[in-house]
């Protein structure tokens, strides 16, 4: 046989090794590490993430805890940090605007309305001084050239201006401003009382909006030169409804006055009185309850004489004369004219306008009795105070004390006007003013 028949050996599978270095290499490698660092941080390592907590965890576990601990600290300071920055605005804008200055009869006023209320009585007030500085400029001139009339004249506005300045302080400015806000809840609380008892028309004392915006323009155009109503406005944020119900404050005022100065007409009725005055309460009961004993007007004479403090009344047994609504203390005549008053009852102790302690007997009513024109034409001018006054001392009352720290924070104070500018001082010697401080 010949060796072409013969049959060949098979071949040997080839056994080539990867060249060093090449891609084959370079995943095993890669798989290996990344297996043994995955072993690694998948192994539990005895040791305490936090305060001894966390030995049980594998370091790829504390890994992603510290991570969101990070990730929830960080939010929590961002969050407060806008929280800080949220209430501050809150805080400045929202809260102390509406904190209470004042309250009346459990009706607050807050910081915001005083704080309009106070810029436009300070504006009123500032508009008036320049007004009557001009007119006093043009009679000081005519004065100088020898016009009487002028002198007179001149040295009628200088005291008129004197005593505009006194009020242009801040003190009295910021009184003021919380005493006009009030009297508006009393004058407002009347209104509705005067409307429910004695029927009378709401529009007795609620301004027209034409006569708001007739003040309104009054406002407007009293500005001085160089001064304008936008600019006002704008430097203390206001706005023209803020005006507005600035004004109603005055308008409600001033037709409360109207309304209670209508009542005042002679003949009218009116009511005699005696009355002994006592400082304390306990001091006031001890002596009622000897007039309750004996009513005689020998008694009333002798306990007047030792007990009361009315210098005017006591050497007359306590008779204070006839009187009519408006004239006296507003706590006395509002007892004294009560539907169920009558003849000869005496008052529960009445704690008057002045602080002191009042026993009071009725012991005549004229139903149209003639009042001296003087007499009425004084309780006329003061009969809205005279109200107010009573208003205020009624024992079912309640009216706080003024925050004086909000009266006088800066956030309160107008921009314009400037509440210390330098006013002129009149030397008594000149027709003209110097500027002093």
């Amino acid at each position: 046989m010949s060796n072409q028949t013969l049959r060949r050996p098979p071949a040997k599978a080839s056994r080539q090794k990867p060249a060093r270095g090449g891609q084959g290499a370079k995943k095993s490698t890669r798989y290996s590490r990344q297996t043994a660092r995955i072993g690694i941080e998948t192994r539990r390592d005895g040791k305490p993430l936090i305060f001894g907590w966390g030995r049980h965890l594998s370091r790829l576990q504390k890994h992603r805890i510290q991570n969101r601990a990070a990730y929830t600290f960080g939010g929590v300071v961002i969050a407060s940090v806008l929280a800080v920055v949220v209430f501050a605005v809150i805080q400045q804008n929202i809260l102390i605007p509406n904190q209470s200055i004042v309250s009346v009869n459990g009706t607050g006023i807050t910081q915001d309305t005083y704080r309009k209320e106070l810029a436009y009585k300070s504006q009123v007030e500032w508009n008036v001084i320049q007004k009557m500085l001009i007119q006093q400029q043009a009679a000081a001139k005519k004065a100088d050239a020898g016009d009487a009339t002028a002198v007179q004249q001149n040295q009628g506005l200088i005291s008129q201006i004197q005593a505009e300045e006194s009020n242009y302080t801040q003190a009295s400015l910021t009184q003021s401003a919380v005493d006009a806000l009030t009297n508006d809840q009393l004058i407002q609380a009347g209104e509705r009382q005067f409307e429910t008892q004695d029927h009378v028309k709401a529009s007795t004392f609620t301004p027209t909006s034409g006569a708001v915006t007739k003040a309104l323009n009054d406002f407007k155009h009293a500005f001085p030169s160089g001064e304008t109503y936008s600019q006002f406005v704008s430097a203390d944020s206001l706005s023209e409804d803020d005006m507005r119900a600035a004004i109603m404050v005055d308008l409600r005022s001033s037709m409360m006055k109207n309304y209670l100065q209508s009542l005042l007409v002679s003949p009218i009725k009116q009511v005699h009185l005696r009355r002994i005055q006592l400082d304390t309460l306990q001091h006031a009961n001890t002596v009622r309850a000897e007039l309750v004993k004996d009513t005689s007007d020998t008694n009333w004479l002798k306990l007047a004489k030792q007990q009361s403090l009315d210098p005017t009344t006591k050497t007359v047994g306590g008779d204070m004369g006839w009187l009519f609504q408006g004239e006296s203390d507003n706590i006395v005549l509002n007892w004294a004219f009560g539907a169920h008053v009558k003849v000869g009852d005496i008052s529960p102790v009445l704690k008057d306008t002045t602080g002191t302690y009042d026993i009071v007997q009725l012991r005549g009513i004229d139903p149209s009795r003639v009042v001296d024109p003087s007499q009425l034409s004084a309780a006329r001018d003061n009969a809205l105070d005279h109200w107010l006054t009573g208003q205020k001392a009624l024992p079912s009352g309640h009216i706080t004390t003024a925050d004086s720290t909000m009266m006088s924070a800066a956030r309160s104070l107008p921009k314009l006007p400037n509440l210390n500018a330098t006013l002129p001082n009149f030397n008594p010697r000149q027709s003209n003013p110097t500027l002093g401080g």
